[in-house]
């Protein structure tokens, strides 16, 4: 992500790394899906996916229960679960940035 970006969505949100679920700030901008840390977190490295690598995104049930799980998949395969509310916000503007 760079300053130039344009930020489309940001919001709080938390990151499942393992079993870790991190807690930091998602944000989406009109080329990268961005995760940042809080610095309280073990794992704090930040995260930018290239809106031209994601493949896919789609709902999930946070702990197979609560309805706030975003899933995005890359090209390459890869899974990155957020927990966050108004996912269907996420999933909408993701979709219009990389239709």
């Amino acid at each position: 992500m760079t300053s130039d970006d344009k930020v489309v969505l940001r919001a709080m949100a938390n990151l499942w790394r393992g079993a870790e679920s991190v807690g930091g700030r998602l944000t989406l901008t009109d080329r990268y899906l961005s995760f940042r840390a809080h610095a309280l977190n073990l794992q704090t490295a930040p995260l930018d996916i290239p809106l031209s690598d994601i493949a896919g995104t789609r709902r999930y049930r946070n702990m197979g229960l609560v309805p706030n799980g975003l899933a995005v998949t890359t090209r390459s395969g890869t899974e990155y679960r957020f927990v966050v509310r108004k996912r269907d916000r996420w999933i909408d503007r993701i979709a219009e940035l990389t239709s």
